[in-house]
C-alpha cells in the first residue's frame, strides 16, 4: 500500500473542486458515520470490527472536521482500515486497484501498489505520460456531469448516465501492449449538503424531463436552476480499475467485423492481429489468418483478402510449387482439426513436413485452429512463436474467445467475394439495365408470391409494347478479305519454313520415306489459295497444327539426330510467333477499332439514358452493332412525348459521325490500315419486344415486326441499284428508310450537322437493290467530315 497523492485531473485547466464550485473537502466522518450505524444493526462476528475501527479513528479527534491538502499523508493508518474494511478479507493486493481520493476532483492519496503501478511514473511521482485518460474537455464534463448526478440523486432521487469516468488505454511496460481499465467510483460514503440559508427548488421527474433528454443543454440548465456554489461536498471517494483489456480486444475485432468491406482488402489485417496480441496479453506470438475463398471449387489463398498464412507464405518465399501447399491445405479443409504444437520437435517434422519451413525461420511454438460459421468450415487461424514459454493452455483458452468474432468476418470476406464476383459478371456480362430492371423485378416478385417458384413452373414473360426501334452499325470495311489476306500471308511464310525443315531433314536423314511426313497436293499447293475458303483454312491448319507435329516428333524419336532442325521448326512455328505476325496485325487493328467504338457507344448510352429510360444493348461481329427501344412502356412513370423519338435520331446520327471521325484518326496507329463503314436503319412504326429466357436477350415480337428484323440483319451487304457498288462505305453514314417522310425528317438532322461541320455537302438519295423478301428501300447517304474535331450539340 502506499500513501501518495496522485492527481489524474492533470488535463485540466483547473482541479475538480476549481471547476465545478462546489464546497469540496476530504473527510472520513461519513466514513465513520457509516459504520456506526453499521454497528448498531450488525448481528454477525463484524462487529468486533466494527469497534475496533471506530476505537482507531476516536484516536483522531481533528477528523471530526475535513482534512486540510497538506495533512492527506499523515493518516496512512487509517487508510489502511478503510481498504481492510471495504475488500474481501481473502483478496491479494496484488490483484486489487483500489485507491482512496477527494471526492470529484481525480487526487487520490491512497492505495495499493497495483493501482500506483497502473496509473503513476515512479520516478517523478504523477501520472505517467504514455496513459490515455479522456480529453480535457471531456474530463470537464465528467466531473461536472458527475456531480450533478450525485446532487440529483440526493436530492431529487433522480440519476443522469455518464457518471463514469474510463481511463482509455496504458502502455504495458511488460508487453509494449496497450491494457485497458475502466474506472469505478463508490460515493456511499460522502455527505451532501447545501449551505446555511439555501432552500433549494422543487422538482420531480416530470418537471426535468424535457431538459434531461437533451445531453447537449442538461449541464448547462442545470447550473443555471441549480447552481453548484450551493453545495458542500464532505467525504471520500473509492477508486477501483477493473482491467477491461480482453473486453476492449474483442470489441475491437467486433468493430472491424462490421467494417468488414475494407478489411477484405487487408486493410485491418494489423489491427487484427494487434488486437489479438492484446487478447492473449503477450506481443511474442504473431497470428495468420486465412479466410477459405474459393473460386470454381478452388482455394484461393491471398488473393484477395488481404490475409495470409505463414506456412503458405513461407512455402512461396522457398519456391515451392502452388500446387504443393495448395493440395495439403484442400487436404486439411477435407478433415478440419486443431492441431497444437507447443514445442516442435523432429519427429513431428516426419508427420508434418511444412513444419520445417517453420524451424527455418525459427518458430518454436505452433497452433492451426479452424473456424466454423454455422457449423461451416469458412476458415483458420494461425497462432506462432519464436518463444515457447509465451505458448500456454492460458493463451489457448484467451484466443478461443476471438472464434466466433474472425469466423464472422471470415464468412464476411467469403459471402462479399462471391458478391463482387457475381457483381463483375452482371456488369460485364449478363447485366439487366436499370431502364427494364424494374420489370424483371415485378416479374420475380409475382412469381415468388403466386408459388410458382415452389411448383418450380415457367416464369411470367417480359414484355415491352409499342416501343420505337433505333439500329445503327459500325463493320470494318472489307474485314472477310482482310482477315483472309492476313491468313494467306502467314501460311506462305510457315510452308517456306515447313519446306526448309524437310529439305534439311532429307539432307541428314537420306532413307526418310516420303509417307513419314504427310504430303497433301491440295495443302501442298498453297501458292495456288489466292482466295481461301473456311473450309480450306480449317483444313490447312489442321495439317499445320496436328499432323505435321506429330509427324516431326515421330521422326525425331526414330532419329536423334534430327533434334536440332526439329526443335528449330517448332521455335519458329510456335504460337502467336513470326508465322502469325500478319493475323495478329489485323486482330490488333481490329481490336483498336471495336475498343474505340464500344468507348464512345457506351458515353452514347449513359447520355440517353439521362434524356430518357431506354434499352440499349450491343453485339459484337467484325464491328460493332447496337439496339436501342424507346418508348412508355419502359418507363411508365416518366411521361412520353414524339419529341424524344427526333431527339434519339439526331443524337444518333451524330454518335455515328463521331465513330467515323474517331476510327479515321486511328489510322496512323494501325498495325495493318482498316476502314470503317457506319450504318443507320430508320423504322418509324413502333413493335413489341419480349426477353427471351433461353437466348438471355429481347427480341421482337409478333409476325409484322419480324419484318423489322429481317431487314436490319441483310442491309448491311445492300448494294445501290443497278450498280455493283455497295450501300455503306468509309467515311460514310448510310440512312436506310422505307417512306420519304423518314427522308425528310433525316435531312434536317443533316443538315443540323452539317451547319456545325461534323458532316460535309454530299448528300445523295439512292434507291437499294431488292432485298430477299424486302424491296422498296431506299437511303440517304452522306460524307463525315473526317478533319473536323468532334462537336457536341
Amino acid at each position: 500500500m502506499q500513501t501518495i497523492t496522485l492527481n489524474l485531473d492533470h488535463k485540466t485547466t483547473k482541479s475538480g473542486k476549481d471547476l465545478i464550485g462546489a464546497d469540496i473537502k476530504l473527510s472520513l466522518k461519513p466514513f465513520v458515520d457509516y459504520i456506526s450505524n453499521r454497528l448498531d444493526t450488525e448481528k454477525t462476528a463484524k462487529v468486533n470490527f466494527y469497534r475496533y475501527i471506530l476505537q482507531q479513528f476516536n484516536n483522531y479527534p481533528e477528523l471530526s472536521e475535513p482534512i486540510l491538502a497538506e495533512n492527506t499523508g499523515k493518516y496512512g493508518e487509517l487508510y489502511e482500515l478503510i481498504y481492510t474494511a471495504l475488500s474481501p478479507i481473502i483478496n491479494d493486493e496484488k490483484q486489487q486497484y483500489w485507491a482512496l481520493g477527494t471526492p470529484l476532483t481525480g487526487c487520490f492519496h491512497y492505495g495499493t501498489d497495483s493501482f500506483y503501478n497502473v496509473l503513476m511514473d515512479h520516478t517523478s511521482c504523477s501520472i505517467r505520460n504514455d496513459i490515455s485518460i479522456s480529453a480535457k474537455k471531456d474530463m470537464e464534463k465528467n466531473l461536472i456531469s458527475a456531480f450533478y448526478n450525485l446532487v440529483l440523486e440526493r436530492f431529487y432521487n433522480i440519476s443522469l448516465t455518464g457518471n463514469q469516468v474510463i481511463v482509455n488505454s496504458v502502455v504495458d511496460q511488460d508487453t509494449h501492449l496497450l491494457k485497458y481499465y475502466r474506472l469505478n467510483v463508490d460515493t456511499r460514503f460522502l455527505e451532501v449538503r447545501t449551505k446555511a440559508g439555501v432552500q433549494l427548488p422543487e422538482y420531480n421527474l416530470k418537471d426535468v424531463k424535457d431538459y434531461i433528454k437533451d445531453e447537449r443543454n442538461t449541464l448547462k440548465i442545470l447550473s443555471k436552476v441549480i447552481p453548484p456554489e450551493q453545495f458542500i461536498i464532505e467525504g471520500i471517494s473509492i477508486i477501483t480499475l477493473t482491467d477491461v483489456t480482453s473486453e476492449y480486444a474483442l470489441e475491437s475485432i467486433k468493430n472491424l467485423v462490421i467494417e468488414h468491406s475494407e478489411s477484405r482488402k487487408g486493410e485491418h489485417t494489423k489491427e487484427i492481429s494487434t488486437a489479438l496480441k492484446t487478447l492473449v496479453g503477450t506481443d511474442q506470438i504473431d497470428f495468420g489468418m486465412v479466410p477459405y475463398i474459393k473460386l470454381n471449387g478452388k482455394l484461393k489463398i491471398n488473393e484477395f483478402s488481404g490475409f495470409t498464412s505463414i506456412l503458405v507464405q513461407l512455402a512461396r518465399d522457398q519456391g515451392m510449387a502452388d500446387t504443393e501447399y495448395n493440395s495439403l491445405i484442400e487436404d486439411y479443409i477435407r478433415s478440419p482439426r486443431t492441431l497444437i504444437f507447443p514445442e516442435i520437435s523432429e519427429e513431428e517434422y516426419i508427420s508434418y513436413p511444412m513444419l520445417k519451413l517453420l524451424g527455418k525461420v525459427g518458430v518454436k511454438s505452433y497452433a492451426l485452429f479452424p473456424l466454423y460459421y454455422n457449423a461451416k468450415l469458412v476458415g483458420c487461424l494461425e497462432l506462432y512463436t519464436k518463444d515457447s514459454s509465451e505458448f500456454n493452455g492460458s493463451t489457448l483458452t484467451k484466443i478461443e474467445s476471438s472464434f466466433p468474432l474472425l469466423a464472422q468476418l471470415f464468412q464476411n470476406i467469403i459471402v462479399d467475394f462471391n458478391n463482387e464476383v457475381q457483381d463483375v459478371i452482371t456488369d460485364k456480362f449478363t447485366a439487366l439495365q436499370p431502364s427494364v430492371q424494374w420489370r424483371f423485378h415485378e416479374a420475380a416478385y409475382n412469381y415468388m408470391q403466386s408459388g410458382a417458384k415452389d411448383r418450380n413452373l415457367p416464369i411470367e414473360p417480359v414484355f415491352f409494347r409499342n416501343v420505337y426501334p433505333f439500329y445503327g452499325a459500325v463493320d470494318i470495311r472489307n474485314s472477310s478479305i482482310q482477315r483472309n489476306a492476313a491468313i494467306r500471308k502467314d501460311l506462305y511464310n510457315h510452308f517456306a519454313i515447313l519446306e526448309e525443315t524437310i529439305s534439311g531433314i532429307k539432307n541428314r536423314i537420306t532413307l526418310c520415306k516420303e509417307d513419314e511426313i504427310p504430303h497433301e497436293q491440295s495443302i501442298w499447293n498453297y501458292k495456288d489459295l489466292d482466295e481461301l475458303s473456311d473450309r480450306e483454312i480449317l483444313k490447312t491448319e489442321d495439317y499445320l497444327l496436328r499432323q505435321i507435329p506429330t509427324s516431326l516428333n515421330q521422326l525425331k524419336a526414330s532419329h536423334p539426330e534430327l533434334t536440332t532442325i526439329v526443335d528449330q521448326y517448332f521455335k519458329l512455328s510456335v504460337k502467336d510467333g513470326k508465322l502469325y505476325e500478319n493475323r495478329e496485325r489485323y486482330e490488333k487493328s481490329m481490336q483498336m477499332i471495336n475498343v474505340a467504338v464500344t468507348r464512345h457507344l457506351d458515353e452514347f448510352n449513359s447520355e440517353l439514358q439521362s434524356a430518357y429510360p431506354c434499352y440499349f444493348e450491343k453485339f459484337r461481329t467484325d464491328g460493332v452493332e447496337f439496339d436501342i427501344y424507346l418508348g412508355q412502356s419502359i418507363a411508365p412513370h416518366i411521361p412520353f412525348t414524339p419529341k424524344f423519338l427526333g431527339d434519339f435520331r439526331l443524337r444518333q446520327l451524330r454518335v455515328l459521325a463521331e465513330i467515323a471521325q474517331t476510327t479515321n484518326n486511328l489510322g496512323p496507329y494501325f498495325s495493318l490500315p482498316l476502314e470503317t463503314t457506319q450504318l443507320i436503319f430508320v423504322y418509324d412504326k413502333p413493335i413489341d419486344v419480349s426477353f427471351r429466357i433461353d437466348e438471355q436477350r429481347f427480341d421482337v415480337e409478333g409476325s409484322y415486326n419480324i419484318r423489322y428484323q429481317m431487314v436490319k440483319k441483310r442491309i448491311d451487304k445492300a448494294y445501290i441499284k443497278d450498280t455493283t457498288e455497295r450501300l455503306t462505305q468509309p467515311g460514310k453514314i448510310a440512312i436506310v428508310y422505307f417512306n420519304s417522310a423518314e427522308a425528310q425528317e433525316y435531312l434536317v438532322y443533316i443538315k443540323r450537322l452539317q451547319y456545325i461541320g461534323l458532316l460535309n455537302q454530299d448528300i445523295e438519295y439512292l434507291d437499294i437493290e431488292e432485298l430477299q423478301g424486302v424491296e422498296g428501300l431506299k437511303a440517304l447517304r452522306v460524307g463525315v467530315s473526317l478533319t473536323k474535331a468532334i462537336s457536341y450539340i
